[in-house]
């Protein structure tokens, strides 16, 4: 794509995000198809917001769901520090065209890792994490998508929203997380039961492949930073005045409240 298209595309999707408004689709012209092309309209559409980045967030990320949707790597998009709440908070539903929510596991770095040549390991991410936390993400889109187009979704931050931070999960190293039990709960009833099998993935391989890959591309983490590391449920719409709350068993459990 052409410097301009690219351009054109994050002018359109940082304008609808700004005004809670949904487009009814990216233009042809402009709509990416190529990864790269992907990155550059959300690097640009980011810089157009002025938001600051507290972390990253990534969809798509189990193999499960990877295969599903015909994609060799997770989907990544900016968490935006201005768009970070606390457990319990109460979020205004009008500022999103079309929201959903998922329960993820978040891990906060407690040291810096600089974009550098070599790839960073297992082993290192894991000394470099300082907690992993129950969270839940807000995913939403900036243009109509009845069903989920990674390249587009990447364009348009990974279709993120906002993000709910909870509880710190005790003694992280001991719990195996591709088989901890969760349920998306909404007003009292379960709303999604949680993920199994290849659709669930251990946190911290997910949070190599994002430093390797944002290394790549000439980005460093800072620590304090967040990597929310995929839905641990089927992303679930939820109604104004209706509360979602996560339910890791044995783990605890964060929520949300959607006002007018």
């Amino acid at each position: 794509m052409t410097p301009e298209k690219i351009a054109r595309a994050a002018q359109l999707l940082s304008d609808a995000y700004k005004r809670h408004q949904q487009l009814s689709e990216i233009p042809e012209d402009c709509c990416p198809v190529e990864r790269e092309d992907s990155y550059a309209i959300q690097d640009a559409m980011a810089e157009n917001l002025g938001l600051t980045c507290a972390g990253w967030k990534l969809g798509m990320s189990a193999p499960g769901t990877m295969a599903q949707f015909n994609v060799t790597a997770p989907v990544p998009g900016r968490i935006f520090k201005e768009c970070v709440f606390e457990d319990g908070a109460t979020i205004p539903a009008g500022h999103y065209a079309g929201p959903k929510v998922e329960p993820e596991f978040a891990v906060r770095l407690k040291d810096d890792l600089p974009a550098r040549e070599a790839e960073y390991t297992y082993a290192e991410v894991e000394a470099a994490t300082d907690a992993i936390l129950l969270g839940i993400e807000i995913a939403d889109n900036r243009f109509a998508m009845p069903t989920p187009q990674p390249m587009p979704m990447i364009a348009d931050n990974g279709g993120f929203a906002a993000y709910v931070v909870g509880p710190e999960v005790a003694n992280w190293r001991d719990v195996d997380f591709v088989a901890a039990p969760v349920d998306l709960i909404i007003d009292g009833e379960v709303a999604a039961p949680g993920l199994t099998g290849e659709f669930r993935i251990d946190p911290i391989d997910v949070v190599v492949w994002t430093i390797n890959h944002l290394s790549r591309r000439g980005y460093g983490m800072v620590a304090g930073d967040l990597i929310s590391t995929g839905s641990t449920t089927v992303p679930t719409a939820m109604d104004v005045g209706s509360e979602a709350i996560g339910r890791f068993e044995g783990l605890g459990e964060v929520r949300v409240k959607f006002s007018h």
